[in-house]
């Protein structure tokens, strides 16, 4: 069951992302990355079962762990990255964190971090039509690995 502490449930609003290689900083979202609206990401370890005599389940076997992650960003953060190297695919790997705190109490905290480590955007582009008020996009992350670390802060 999830933690509900002060009446205050987990919110976009507590979202800060990092990227120290793309934005030359480690602080939290830096004006670079003001654009982004979504972020996804996911573990997925391959679980299949293996049948025996009579057809029934006798085991399972465990194969590899996929990483996956996507962020959406508006066109103005695409360009700005852009402007970095030319092209989203020339920026190289970079470590995206992911951070979002919930007060325990006053002085007490729960933050969660997941870095995305290794992104690597394997395309660019982008894609309008008549009556966007706001020009989004989403792009594969590609991460070689995601690492959580919920640490309680004091």
């Amino acid at each position: 069951m999830p933690t509900i502490i002060n009446n205050v449930a987990y919110s976009w609003s507590m979202v800060e992302l990092s990227a120290p290689a793309l934005t030359g900083s480690s602080s939290a979202n830096p004006i670079i990355l003001q654009g982004v609206s979504g972020i996804k990401w996911n573990i997925k370890h391959k679980v299949e079962t293996n049948y025996g005599l009579g057809g029934e389940p006798a085991n399972r076997g465990f194969g590899n762990t996929e990483y996956t992650a996507s962020i959406t960003m508006d066109y103005n953060t695409q360009v700005q990255l852009r402007a970095l190297r030319g092209s989203l695919m020339a920026l190289g790997e970079f470590d995206l964190v992911i951070s979002f705190a919930n007060a325990l109490g006053s002085t007490d905290w729960i933050t969660e971090n997941v870095t995305l480590k290794g992104c690597l955007f394997n395309e660019d582009g982008m894609e309008a039509k008549q009556d966007d008020t706001n020009i989004t996009q989403d792009f594969d992350l590609n991460p070689f690995k995601i690492v959580l670390d919920t640490t309680p802060q004091t």
